[in-house]
C-alpha cells in the first residue's frame, strides 16, 4: 500500500512538474513572438505547429478552465487569436492549423466557441502583399506551412488564403466536415467524436443565433450598406447557413424562435437572403412545423412587407424543394391560399415578388394538379389556370421573368447553405463578402427601372400636350388679328350672354381729380427718394458681395492641397471631428459618403460649424475608386492610412505637396481594393499595448504631420 502511495505521489510531482514545463514552454514561446518585430510566415508556422503540437492538444486538461486556473494552450490560443486580429497572416496560418487540429480532436472545440465566434465574424482587409511571395520564395516557409494541420476541403480553403475571407471559410469547412462527421451516428462507423462533432456544431450555432438576437450591432435594424455592421451580420448568416445541418429536435424550437425574431426585422437584401436559405432549411428538414408555423405566419397581413416576402420566398421554395410528393402537395394546400392575396398587395415590391413565386409554383405545380382534378372544384381550377396563364403571357410580368436571368430555376436551398455553394457564389465585379445579388434587389432593380421608363414617358407626353396647346393659342390669336372677309373666317372668342354684358365707365368729380392728380405729384417725390435709397443699398451690397467674394477667394487659395477621404466612415463623431480638423488646418476639402450628414445635429454640435467653411464633398463608397482616379491624373497622390507590410512610418514619410489621404472604415480599415490603388500606405508609430488609435484621432495626427511638413518646406 505505501508503495502504491509512492508511486501514485511521483506520478502526480511528475504530472505538475510537466504541467509547470509546458506553463514556461508556453509562455516563453509567445514573449520571443511578440518581441519580434517582423512577422515571418516561417516564423509564426514553427510557432504554431510547436506550441500546438497534436500529442499535447488531444489532452484536454492544456484546454480546461475553471474559476482559478486556465488550461496552458487555451491561454496560448486566446492570445494567437487576439493578437492575429491585427495580423493578416497570423490569422491565417492559425485559423488554417487550429480548424485541422478541431476536426482531428472534437471534444476540445467546447472550449473555444468564443474564438470560432471571431474567427467568422473576422473581417479585416488588411492586405498582405508579401505573403504569397515569402511561401513561393522562401522554402522554410513552404515546408513548416506544410506541416501544419490542414481541414477536409483544402481546394475550397487555399483559393481563399491570401483574402480576408480565409479564416470563416476555415470555420465554415470545419464545421461542415463535423456535421458529415456526426452523420455517422446510429452507423457501424460511429464513434465517440461524432457525438463530440454533434454537440460543439449545437452549441456553435446556439451561441451564434444568440449574438444576431441579442448583440448591439448584429441586432441592429437601421444601418448603412457596406457598412461594418452590414458586413458583420453577412458574416455571421454565412456561418449559420453552414450549421443548419446541426439543428435537431431538441433545440429546434429555439433555433426557429430566434429566426422569427430576426426575420421581422428590418435588414437589407443580401442579408436577408441568408435568413431565408436557413429558414428552408429548417422547413424541409422538420415538415411539421410548416402547418405549425409557416401557415399562420402568412396569414399576418399587417406584418411589415420586407417580411412578408421573405416568408413568400421560404413557402414557395418549400413547396418547390419538398422531397416527396406527398408532402409537397400538403404544403401546397396549407401554404399557397394565405399567399394569394398578396398578388394584391398596394406595396409594389411585395406584390411583383409574389407574382414571380405564384407562376413558379403554378408552372411546376399544376399539370400535377390537373392529374388530381377531384381534389379542386371547377372554379377553382379555372382561376387557377387563367391566373398562371395571365402571370405567363402579360408582357409586363414576362419582362419581370427576363429581368431576373432564371434565378428561381437555378436556385437550389441545400447547396446554398455549404461552405461551396456560400463562398463561390459571387457576381463578378462585386467584391462584398462574397454576396450575390439576391432575387429582392434584382426585382427592385427592374421595378426601379420601369418607373423610371414610366417617368419619362409622361415627361415626353406633358411636352407634346403643352406644344398642342401652344400651337392652338397661336392659331387663334393669328384667326383673331387676320382681316376677315363676309363669310369667312371663324371667331376664337367664347361666346357670352350679351344680356349681361355693359360698359362700364369711371368719371371722377373735380374734387377727386385735384385731389389725385396732388397725391400723384407726391406720390412722384416719395418714390424718387424710395428709389434713390434703393440704389445706395445696392451699392453697399454689391461692394460687401465683392468683399466676401475677395475673401472667400483670399481663404481658398490659402487653402492647403490635402483631400481627406472618409467616406468609409460611419460614425457620426469621427466625420465631425475630421471635418474640424480639416477646418482648422485649412483642407482642401473632406470627401464623405453622403453630404447630407452636415445637417444631423450631433454633427453640428461636433464641427462647431467647421462645415460652413471646410468644402465637404460627397463621394459614395462604390464612387471612391473613381474619384480617386480622377485626384491621381490631376496630379494628386493617393496615400492610405493603414498598416501594410510595406507600410512607411509617418515620421518616416515625405508627404508630396498634392496629397489625398485615404482613411480606412472604424475596425476593418482600408479594403484590398482600394489598397491596390493607393500610392503608398503610411502608418503610425505606436509604442503602448494597445495596438490602434481612434480613426479620427489617426487622421488628425496624420494631417497635422502633412502640415507641419508643408510649413518647414515654406520657413
Amino acid at each position: 500500500m505505501s508503495r502504491l502511495k509512492q508511486f501514485l505521489n511521483v506520478s502526480t510531482l511528475c504530472f505538475l512538474f510537466a504541467g509547470q514545463m509546458m506553463w514556461e514552454l508556453v509562455h516563453s514561446s509567445w514573449i520571443l513572438h511578440v518581441s519580434c518585430n517582423k512577422r515571418k510566415v516561417a516564423h509564426i508556422a514553427v510557432l504554431l505547429s510547436s506550441v500546438l503540437h497534436c500529442s499535447l492538444f488531444c489532452d484536454e486538461g492544456m484546454h480546461e478552465t475553471t474559476e482559478n486556473t486556465q488550461g496552458p494552450l487555451k491561454w496560448f490560443i486566446e492570445k494567437v487569436i487576439d493578437e492575429s486580429t491585427r495580423s493578416p497572416r497570423t490569422i491565417r496560418l492559425s485559423a488554417l492549423h487550429l480548424t485541422g487540429l478541431w476536426l482531428l480532436y472534437p471534444r476540445t472545440i467546447v472550449h473555444y466557441i468564443k474564438e470560432l465566434k471571431l474567427l467568422s465574424l473576422y473581417g479585416s482587409v488588411a492586405f498582405d502583399e508579401d505573403f504569397e511571395a515569402e511561401l513561393a520564395e522562401s522554402h522554410d516557409a513552404r515546408t513548416e506551412v506544410s506541416l501544419l494541420a490542414t481541414n477536409s476541403n483544402n481546394e475550397l480553403t487555399e483559393a481563399f488564403m491570401n483574402t480576408e475571407l480565409y479564416a470563416r471559410v476555415s470555420v465554415s469547412v470545419l464545421f461542415y466536415g463535423l456535421a458529415d462527421l456526426a452523420d455517422k451516428i446510429g452507423s457501424t462507423e460511429e464513434s465517440e467524436d461524432c457525438y463530440y462533432a454533434l454537440h460543439a456544431g449545437k452549441a456553435f450555432l446556439l451561441e451564434l443565433l444568440d449574438s444576431v438576437v441579442n448583440d448591439n450591432d448584429l441586432a441592429k435594424e437601421l444601418y448603412k450598406k457596406y457598412s461594418a455592421i452590414h458586413r458583420r451580420k453577412v458574416r455571421a448568416w454565412q456561418m449559420i447557413c453552414t450549421l443548419s445541418r446541426y439543428v435537431d429536435e431538441d433545440i429546434v424550437q429555439q433555433v426557429t424562435s430566434s429566426l422569427h425574431i430576426c426575420l421581422y426585422r428590418n435588414n437589407l437584401p443580401s442579408v436577408r437572403q441568408y435568413l431565408e436559405i436557413f429558414a428552408i432549411q429548417i422547413y424541409l428538414k422538420f415538415p411539421s412545423l410548416v402547418e405549425e408555423q409557416l401557415g399562420p405566419i402568412l396569414r399576418d397581413y399587417n406584418m411589415r412587407p420586407q417580411a412578408l416576402s421573405s416568408y413568400v420566398f421560404i413557402a414557395a421554395n418549400v413547396i418547390l424543394h419538398a422531397t416527396e410528393e406527398v408532402t409537397r402537395f400538403k404544403h401546397l394546400n396549407e401554404l399557397l391560399p394565405p399567399i394569394f392575396p398578396l398578388l394584391t398587395s398596394h406595396h409594389h415590391s411585395l406584390r411583383g415578388f409574389t407574382q414571380l413565386l405564384v407562376y413558379q409554383v403554378l408552372f411546376k405545380m399544376l399539370p400535377s394538379l390537373d392529374c388530381n382534378g377531384s381534389d379542386i372544384l371547377p372554379l377553382e381550377k379555372k382561376c387557377l389556370r387563367d391566373l398562371k396563364y395571365y402571370l405567363e403571357k402579360n408582357y409586363d410580368c414576362m419582362r419581370l421573368r427576363a429581368s431576373m436571368e432564371g434565378f428561381l430555376d437555378a436556385f437550389d436551398p441545400m447547396t446554398s447553405a455549404t461552405p461551396t455553394g456560400i463562398f463561390t457564389a459571387r457576381d463578378e465585379g462585386v467584391d462584398f463578402e462574397c454576396v450575390p445579388t439576391s432575387l429582392m434587389e434584382q426585382l427592385n432593380l427592374f421595378l426601379n427601372e420601369v418607373r423610371e421608363e414610366l417617368r419619362r414617358s409622361m415627361a415626353k407626353d406633358v411636352v407634346i400636350i403643352n406644344s398642342e396647346s401652344l400651337a392652338t393659342e397661336e392659331n387663334c390669336k393669328d384667326m383673331a388679328t387676320s382681316p376677315k372677309k363676309s363669310g369667312e373666317g371663324l371667331s376664337c372668342e367664347v361666346p357670352r350672354d350679351l344680356s349681361l354684358d355693359f360698359q362700364k365707365k369711371i368719371t371722377f368729380s373735380k374734387h377727386e381729380k385735384q385731389h389725385n392728380d396732388g397725391a400723384s405729384l407726391s406720390g412722384s417725390k416719395e418714390l424718387c427718394n424710395s428709389l434713390a435709397e434703393m440704389e445706395k443699398e445696392d451699392l453697399l451690397l454689391n461692394e460687401m458681395v465683392q468683399s466676401r467674394n475677395l475673401t472667400m477667394e483670399k481663404m481658398k487659395a490659402s487653402r492647403q492641397d490635402l483631400i481627406l477621404v472618409a467616406s468609409l466612415l460611419d460614425r457620426i463623431p469621427n466625420l465631425a471631428g475630421l471635418a474640424r480638423t480639416c477646418e482648422v488646418f485649412k483642407a482642401s476639402g473632406l470627401a464623405v459618403a453622403d453630404a447630407k450628414i452636415v445637417n444631423d445635429k450631433q454633427f453640428q454640435l461636433i464641427s462647431v460649424t467647421a462645415e460652413k467653411w471646410v468644402p465637404i464633398i460627397e463621394v459614395p463608397v462604390s464612387c471612391m475608386k473613381v474619384f480617386l482616379k480622377n485626384k491621381k491624373q490631376e496630379g494628386f497622390s493617393i496615400l492610405g492610412l493603414e498598416q501594410t507590410a510595406n507600410s512607411v512610418p509617418l515620421d518616416q514619410y515625405a508627404f508630396p505637396k498634392k496629397t489625398v489621404l485615404v482613411l480606412g472604415r472604424e475596425k476593418e480599415g482600408i479594403p484590398v481594393d482600394i489598397i491596390h490603388i493607393l500610392d503608398a500606405c503610411i502608418e503610425i508609430p505606436q509604442l503602448g499595448v494597445v495596438r490602434s488609435l481612434n480613426v479620427h484621432v489617426s487622421g488628425a495626427i496624420a494631417v497635422w504631420e502633412y502640415t507641419r511638413q508643408q510649413r518647414w518646406q515654406q520657413s
